[in-house]
């Protein structure tokens, strides 16, 4: 099996594909952990609003705080203490959605955190190409390239012999040995810096965090909410993840 490593989406994709988000990965990673049925992902605040009609819990920040009538930012360290059982979460997280719409179905949402689980199904279900997740305007993430290339490096070691890896899966495992502590791709991001900034160092450490969870989100769902219809100056998506 050859492994492929996109930096940024390069659809089509025929297949499921593991997608890498270091840190709003986390975030819908700790959502679904603290017991939510489903963590839905859209980049528009009036799209979000939307798909929460009905009880939906928001999520999510603008230049680092909560739009209006939103429930929660999204400090990972304040989400790790929420109890959310049976509930759905809308999660505005625009990078995030932005590689979505490039991804088909069943795909499968990978970060450090769980990156032993997010490994051990990537083999299973051979799943030959990991995606990082772009960071605003598609542009490449360090982090998430960086993660991208621990994850391939070690699905590589998983399947020995069988496997190779493409120019894009060295590329990524060769930008790794700049980082002897992966983890500090985060901190070194546009976003970590972000984050360092305002004091949220704690969310840091808590993204980087390697192999403490056991969930590896699901790409289960994709709505389509039609400008029309909902009056909006186009079409946008939502994003649906459930536990595996």
């Amino acid at each position: 099996m050859t492994i492929r490593v996109d930096l940024i989406p390069k659809p089509p994709y025929p297949q499921p594909v593991l997608l890498v988000d270091v840190f709003y990965g986390s975030a819908v990673g700790i959502l679904l952990a603290a017991g939510a049925k489903e963590v839905w992902i859209t980049k528009s605040g009036r799209a979000a609003r939307i798909l929460a009609e009905g009880g939906g819990l928001l999520l999510g920040e603008e230049e680092g705080l909560p739009p209006e009538g939103f429930h929660h930012g999204l400090s990972l360290q304040a989400l790790s203490k929420q109890r959310l059982e049976g509930q759905s979460c809308v999660l505005l997280a625009r990078p995030l959605a932005e590689s979505l719409e490039q991804l088909p179905q069943e795909s499968l949402l990978a970060h450090f955190r769980n990156a032993r689980q997010a490994i051990q199904h990537a083999v299973q279900r051979q799943i030959d190409t990991v995606v990082a997740a772009t960071q605003a305007n598609l542009e490449p993430s360090l982090a998430n390239t960086v993660a991208a290339g621990f994850i391939a490096k070690r699905i590589h070691q998983a399947l020995g012999q069988q496997s190779t890896l493409q120019e894009g899966a060295r590329l990524a495992t060769a930008l790794l040995k700049s980082f002897p502590d992966p983890q500090e791709s985060l901190v070194q991001s546009d976003l970590g810096k972000q984050l360092y900034r305002a004091g949220r160092s704690e969310d840091l450490a808590l993204a980087s965090l390697v192999s403490v969870e056991e969930l590896v989100p699901r790409l289960t769902q994709v709505r389509v909410l039609e400008a029309q219809r909902y009056g909006l100056s186009k079409d946008r998506f939502g994003f649906c993840f459930q536990a595996r």
